[in-house]
């Protein structure tokens, strides 16, 4: 058999805080894989050549949303034409936004034991599909810049990042948004931009957000991007709207409905560019990227992702 890959990530919180968590995932492993603890970009594209050479069915990535990314856009590239390998998420981050939209639950060392015997018994495994997004050169499943840039810098401010602490940067900016506070009026600082979506310009100039997601869960169970249920595309989304207004379309965010507004576009999408007047920062799936203006955003690979 080919064999299973696992990819972890020391840097991450969870095996910082737990530094033994990488020797229990390895002592799991034994001799039926390859587990290794990439240290830097270049140690990382290295395993992905082994893993390429090898051939391997499977690959296991422990490790955050940011970790996923980048894990995954190495290995595009490495790849080339040859078709990835099936994939998994070990859950070895803070939020855990795609493991959780794909319904992959437990501890990280529970979802590898799992993955081993069922593999190595020849039981049939739980999958679901999911498209990946191509953001110029890389690859992920979420972008955003304008407010969703400015609440992750925010949630990335102070204290630890944790489910608490991104639960309370929400509350702080609805409160805010409610009396109109200097908090909200930052976080939705409009920004100049050009929109293009499957060749048909949007009709804004002006933007407080601009994003697009290939899960349907944003994160903090917001099922934001309910068209990236459609195969083959992702959900793009712009809008132009002062704190306020945003309060009355929370709802339908949060539960995933169309939106009702005049100043918020939203649509399933193929290919989507934006041409900023100034280079801005932005996030892939939770990672913070340095600012650029303009951004290619297409439909990726598609993923055929191990649940249980």
């Amino acid at each position: 058999m080919p064999g299973i890959g696992i990819i972890l990530n020391p840097h991450s919180k969870k095996h910082k805080k737990d530094p033994d968590k990488l020797k229990r995932m390895s002592f799991i492993v034994g001799d039926r894989g390859s587990c290794e603890a990439t240290e830097d970009l270049a140690d990382l594209r290295r395993v992905a050549e082994s893993f390429k050479t090898r051939d391997i069915d499977i690959l296991a990535i422990g490790g955050g949303d940011g970790t996923n990314h980048v894990t995954l856009s190495i290995l595009i590239e490495v790849y080339g034409e040859k078709p990835l390998p099936k994939v998994t998420f070990l859950r070895g981050g803070t939020m855990n936004t795609l493991a959780n939209a794909c319904n992959i639950k437990g501890a990280p060392e529970k979802i590898l034991s799992n993955l081993i015997y069922k593999y190595h018994e020849d039981e049939p495994f739980e999958t679901t599909e999911m498209d990946l997004m191509q953001v110029n050169d890389k690859y992920g499943f979420i972008f955003g810049t304008g407010v969703i840039f400015r609440f992750m810098q925010s949630y990335y401010t102070g204290a630890p990042p944790s489910p608490p602490k991104a639960a309370w940067t929400l509350i702080h900016s609805i409160s805010s948004a409610i009396v109109n506070g200097p908090f909200a009026r930052d976080m939705f600082s409009r920004f100049d931009g050009e929109v293009t979506v499957g060749g048909k310009k949007w009709p804004f100039a002006n933007w407080s957000a601009l994003y697009a997601g290939s899960i349907p869960i944003l994160g903090l169970k917001f099922r934001v991007f309910h068209y990236s249920e459609e195969i083959g595309k992702f959900h793009a989304i712009g809008f132009s709207l002062p704190p306020r207004n945003v309060l009355r379309h929370v709802d339908d965010m949060f539960f995933g409905k169309p939106s009702r507004s005049e100043n918020l576009i939203e649509m399933p999408a193929q290919d989507m560019r934006i041409e900023l007047a100034e280079p801005m920062g932005y996030t892939i799936d939770g990672d913070m990227m340095t600012p650029k203006k303009v951004f290619r955003i297409r439909t990726g690979p598609r993923l055929k992702i191990l649940v249980k």
